[in-house]
């Protein structure tokens, strides 16, 4: 169903993304690859179900899972957890039965414990290795771009998997494009994966036509008729970002025109903890978003006033600083001389509630 809000996992579910399918096929030949795109465009829902379609050995880590609010950390203990639970799942495959058998690590930590960040790293590296010797398999770290926060340093651990385990690909997807790129070192010659190709596949927001397909279709799967105006004021609020037009869908269903609204109150209070959490690691972030909320596009030198009216006196070198910040974790898009904040209902988020 195409307004269900789970990700998808099957490629009958898909929508507009044959292209996409069938490049992220291709690109299992490398080994590694980066899915792109802003939140809830479905990511998640292009890996799962072509790697489904295929049939083939893989375990996913949703990393957000393993992310502390509190410590702004990636523990280890909790990336493990991670891998070995999804791991669990894939040992439940005929063909694989035996994986947790020859996986000789502590499938469990007890609360609490303190245990070496070395041991965690071996552990996670065994887990590599099981999946090696038993034919290959696909690693996959949904919203990989929280790796940077991992604290057992996850990356000479990747760069070991890419150069000596053939039967490894990685795919790492990431909705904060600049932070996924700076995990992996696009521009950084001091990281360990430096210089080993990826490839990479972006995501964009459906076009106003397909939008109107999207809703038309899945409107068709509930048998329910919509005014072509319900549409269209639909597909202008909501921009194409996938994962509102679901919630548009499922909540018109119940709330009819008052659906549209019940979106960007619901999507607001989504957005509340993730943007709470962003806004605690600067004292300039939700100014710089309030300013390019409120003009729905503005200049640097508009920024800059705004913030200096909250804040006090703001250096150039500090509002440059934490916009381009902004940028890389994907809330602020440039465009030309001008900013702006992409997802219609972050930017709602924005207005009614900072």
């Amino acid at each position: 169903m195409l307004f269900s809000t789970e990700p998808k996992d099957s490629i009958e579910d898909l929508f507009d993304r044959e292209r996409e399918v069938e490049k992220l096929k291709n690109s299992l030949k490398e080994r590694m690859t980066l899915i792109l795109g802003p939140r809830r465009i479905g990511k998640s829902s292009l890996v799962l179900s072509t790697l489904n379609s295929l049939g083939v050995n893989f375990i996913f880590v949703d990393v957000r899972r393993a992310y502390d609010d509190v410590s702004r950390k990636v523990p280890a203990e909790r990336l493990y957890e991670e891998m070995r639970s999804s791991l669990l799942r894939l040992s439940k495959r005929e063909r694989v039965k035996d994986i947790i058998g020859r996986l000789n690590v502590s499938l469990e930590y007890p609360v609490g414990a303190r245990i070496p960040i070395e041991e965690i790293k071996n552990n996670i590296l065994k887990i590599f290795e099981t999946l090696n010797d038993i034919g290959g398999a696909i690693v996959v770290f949904d919203e990989a771009q929280y790796l940077r926060y991992s604290t057992v340093g996850l990356r000479p651990v990747l760069a070991h998997v890419y150069d000596y385990m053939d039967g490894i690909t990685t795919i790492l997807t990431g909705s904060e494009v600049g932070l996924l790129h700076d995990f992996v070192g696009v521009d950084d010659p001091d990281s360990e994966l430096y210089g080993r190709y990826h490839s990479s596949i972006e995501l964009k927001p459906l076009d106003r036509e397909k939008s109107r397909e999207f809703l038309r279709r899945g409107f068709g799967e509930l048998g329910i008729d919509v005014d072509e105006g319900v549409l269209e004021r639909a597909v202008s609020e909501l921009d194409g970002i996938i994962g509102w037009l679901v919630y548009f869908g499922k909540l018109y269903a119940d709330r009819g025109e008052e659906a549209l609204e019940d979106v960007r109150s619901m999507g607001a209070r989504l957005l509340r903890k993730e943007l709470d959490e962003v806004f605690s690691r600067s004292p300039y972030y939700a100014h710089i978003m309030k300013a390019i909320a409120t003009l729905g596009r503005a200049r640097w030198k508009n920024v800059l006033n705004y913030v200096a009216a909250q804040v006090g006196r703001a250096s150039n070198v500090t509002v440059s600083r934490n916009l381009r910040n902004l940028i890389k974790m994907g809330f602020v898009e440039k465009d030309g001389d001008e900013y702006l904040i992409a997802d219609p209902i972050v930017r709602y988020a924005m207005l009614e509630g900072y």
